[in-house]
């Protein structure tokens, strides 16, 4: 089905014909990146498109799942010798100025490298959207301290922890880097109720924490926010697409000329496998989108 606008695609959005446009769609774009993946590992590239660093020597061990692999191209290089870490640059500047890193839940022996991606990145918020422990598998290891840790040549210091708000489902932990005598401020997000290859309950925590992100923290758009779960894939490449649709909609007068959630996930996809992993996570980022601009309608006709 056709359309020319944003808004025609939400208002259409319950109709069964667009649903199925929509699992179609989805469905189609998996089968490629599939098909894609596979002649990517078998061969080392395909369409522009190679995992190589990521399958070479020590780096394969430092993947927490071996079909999540960053592309060559966009993965995010550390210092040094040893450079390799599975995380992805996610850009999208037709779409927002905002960058993020997207990135597996740290392994144990990885913890290091986390921070050190933190520091030389100059992150200052880290968005988190999985539990160290889901039905009892390890899902991503608690890299943060209770008090203070060196991990190579920087300290991180954990100097608060409360509740976002009053539900209680987001952490709010603020911790100290320290390095050489410079010392750095970064702020994570913990959103603790997003099941793995699932959605959250409401799509009210997941705008709130956006909110907090974009109205309290305010990271600089040069230096990139970290999202991550434990793939770094389907909650991550959700929560990425609901902040840059919100605020391409926020800056464009609630408009796109077509179909904003779909052309994010289709970018998504080009940078990072596996990006908003379930067509059930594709959906709810319709369904947050138009409860968010719903919300914003009934505040506009609310009396002040």
């Amino acid at each position: 089905m056709t359309v020319s606008t944003f808004s025609q695609v939400l208002r259409n959005l319950p109709t069964k014909a667009s649903q199925r446009d929509l699992a179609a769609t989805f469905k189609e774009v998996s089968r490629r990146e599939a098909e894609m993946i596979s002649l990517a590992t078998e061969h080392g590239s395909h369409d522009g498109h190679s995992l190589e660093d990521a399958q070479r020597g020590r780096n394969y061990d430092l993947n927490r799942y071996s079909n999540v692999l960053p592309f060559d191209d966009n993965r995010v290089r550390l210092e040094g010798r040893n450079d390799y870490i599975n995380a992805s640059h996610i850009k999208m500047p037709k779409v927002t100025p905002n960058t993020y890193i997207a990135t597996q839940g740290p392994l144990k022996h990885s913890v290091g490298d986390f921070w050190r991606m933190v520091w030389e990145q100059k992150a200052q918020a880290i968005v988190m959207l999985v539990k160290p422990v889901e039905d009892g598998r390890s899902k991503c290891e608690m890299y943060w301290p209770t008090e203070s840790q060196k991990l190579g040549d920087i300290t991180v210091t954990l100097e608060s922890e409360r509740p976002m708000d009053a539900r209680g489902d987001t952490l709010v932990r603020k911790f100290v880097l320290a390095r050489y005598g410079e010392i750095r401020s970064v702020v994570q997000l913990h959103y603790m109720e997003w099941p793995d290859h699932g959605v959250p309950p409401s799509p009210l925590p997941i705008l709130n924490i956006i909110q907090y992100l974009r109205l309290e923290i305010v990271p600089d758009t040069k230096h990139p926010v970290i999202v991550h779960c434990s793939a770094g894939v389907g909650r991550t490449g959700s929560f990425i697409t609901l902040d840059s649709s919100i605020d391409h909609l926020a800056t464009h007068h609630n408009e796109y000329n077509g179909d904003l959630i779909m052309d994010i996930f289709k970018n998504l996809r080009s940078q990072r496998v596996m990006m908003v992993q379930t067509l059930d996570q594709l959906a709810f980022c319709y369904e947050a989108v138009i409860y968010s601009l719903s919300e914003q309608k009934r505040m506009e006709k609310s009396p002040v």
